[in-house]
């Protein structure tokens, strides 16, 4: 049987880490990506004495050249890729007029640029052998915005409709692409975003723990995605939230605007100290 080829951005930590040691022990050969080459060691040792194997890629995914490398040096190492996993994200929390510019367009080339631009650099291969799954990790946030968080809920969006759009102009090619909508998750990813800036000391630490009160565990995403990785659906929904949170969309969206008016929208601005 051929050894799974699967492509994991994102791979130092969170849902990253925890979907490539899953898929590890699974026995497929992981290409692990992120900028940090310690935490791709650390990974790689506590896969190796699972049937699969971890091979590190360092790289910045926002820059170009790095993206064709990594595509290029799999094809090289392993003549096909069989799961690309685009989890590799950035998010930050806080009025628009108030995040800087930069943060708007680091989100934007790592969330959609890199994602889109990885997606298709491996489909020329996968439509060749008419086979391949590419997984996008979206975001409750493309079901149900929450506030103050606007330029990384717009990413999500964008997510959610190339990956609709692509899994038209996909079918019957024997290649697929999801979307998974993971709730709101205890990695350092989140506690990043929710760094509240101009609080320091305990004001911070409450600023972030407000936000984390309802975070989920990553890995019981990540086991929802290894659950679903030969799946047909387009979207996978990790848990009661984000299925909730479809249903309302879909159904009674004026029930989530109302919600985050007046509810969400007052709690936030104290949380935040915004007047």
């Amino acid at each position: 049987m051929e050894t799974p080829i699967t492509l994991v951005t994102g791979a130092s930590s969170g849902l990253g880490r925890d979907t490539a040691t899953l898929l590890c022990k699974k026995g497929h050969t992981i290409y692990a990506v992120a900028r940090t080459r310690s935490d791709l060691i650390s990974l790689q040792k506590e896969c190796a004495n699972q049937s699969g194997k971890i091979k590190i890629l360092v790289g910045d995914l926002t820059n170009p050249k790095i993206r064709i490398s990594i595509i290029k040096t799999i094809l090289k190492e392993s003549n096909h890729l069989d799961y690309l996993i685009n989890n590799a994200g950035y998010g930050k929390l806080g009025a628009l007029e108030k995040i800087e510019y930069k943060d708007i367009e680091g989100m934007f080339a790592l969330n959609v640029i890199a994602m889109q631009h990885l997606a298709q650099l491996a489909l020329p291969s996968m439509l060749s052998r008419k086979k391949g799954r590419i997984i996008n990790i979206a975001s409750v946030a493309a079901l149900q915005p929450p506030v103050f968080f606007a330029s990384y809920n717009a990413t999500k969006y964008a997510t959610y409709g190339f990956t609709r759009s692509m899994s038209y102009d996909l079918h019957g090619s024997g290649v697929s692409m999801s979307a998974v909508f993971p709730p709101r998750m205890d990695t350092p990813f989140w506690i990043r975003a929710f760094k509240c800036k101009g609080l320091t000391g305990k004001d911070q630490d409450m600023c972030v723990a407000d936000y984390m009160k309802q975070s989920s565990p990553s890995l019981k995403v990540a086991k929802h995605i290894v659950n679903n990785l030969d799946s047909t659906n387009v979207l996978i929904l990790p848990g009661l939230l984000p299925k909730v949170a479809y249903y309302i969309l879909r159904h009674f969206y004026f029930i989530g605007d109302f919600y985050m008016k007046h509810f969400m929208l007052p709690k936030s601005k104290k949380t935040l100290h915004y007047s």
